[in-house]
């Protein structure tokens, strides 16, 4: 029996958006205002997965998780309170974005991508470990929002790996697993993928090695969607 792929659900960062310097950046630009020592930033760098030469390690906090986690990971070396630093970095995570969103760059050409699927009745939905304004921000600023029918967002619903999201989408467009494929470049989207058909993508941080662990089906950028059509 042919299976119809109905919906496609991209993950953001490292997937849709080239995983750029902005994102280390913004954590450098950040640690400037407050009161930590080279010893600390060293640490707290190690654990939320910049390496040298200010490279994101694979399926690291940086690069999968939210910005709850980071919060998590930053008050073990700050005075603030967990939430008084989420608040705070979700703020300035916007306003750096919205300062350097010539850096928004995308892994491929998005729009004639989304123009193709959208011609062919298919739903897109846009899955991120980010949080909602920052990921509508990038997708007004590309001239992508348009063509997205479902955001899923850490802040608006469990983060990936909870299905939570995926299940509300299946149950507000009445599809079944077998006619979505996720999209994604880390560890985290494959496991949230399930039963879906999942496609790995090469354009962010996961190694091939990496997610051939969890799909046969692996591709350079998004485009590799197309096959399924």
């Amino acid at each position: 029996m042919i299976i119809m792929i109905k919906a496609i659900l991209f993950d953001k960062d490292g997937t849709l958006l080239k995983f750029s310097e902005i994102w280390v950046d913004s954590i450098l630009e950040f640690l400037k205002g407050k009161n930590l020592s080279e010893d600390s930033k060293k640490k707290l760098f190690k654990k939320i997965g910049i390496v040298e030469n200010n490279e994101v390690e694979e399926n690291s906090i940086l690069s999968s998780e939210t910005i709850k986690d980071l919060a998590i990971i930053f008050s073990e070396y700050m005075e603030e309170s967990e939430e008084e630093i989420y608040k705070d970095i979700d703020n300035f995570l916007l306003e750096f974005l919205k300062k350097n969103k010539e850096e928004i760059k995308e892994t491929c050409d998005l729009k004639s991508l989304f123009a193709d699927l959208k011609g062919r009745g298919i739903l897109i939905g846009l899955f991120t470990s980010d949080n909602y304004r920052q990921a509508k921000f990038s997708m007004e600023y590309l001239e992508l929002d348009k063509f997205i029918d479902f955001y899923a967002a850490a802040d608006l619903y469990k983060k990936k790996p909870s299905t939570e999201s995926l299940e509300i989408f299946k149950e507000k467009y009445s599809l079944k697993d077998d006619e979505i494929i996720v999209v994604g470049d880390s560890k985290v989207d494959m496991i949230f993928g399930r039963d879906t058909i999942k496609l790995g993508v090469l354009c962010g941080t996961g190694s091939r090695e990496m997610l051939e662990k969890y799909t046969a089906n692996i591709s350079e950028d998004p485009r590799g969607v197309l096959k399924f059509l």
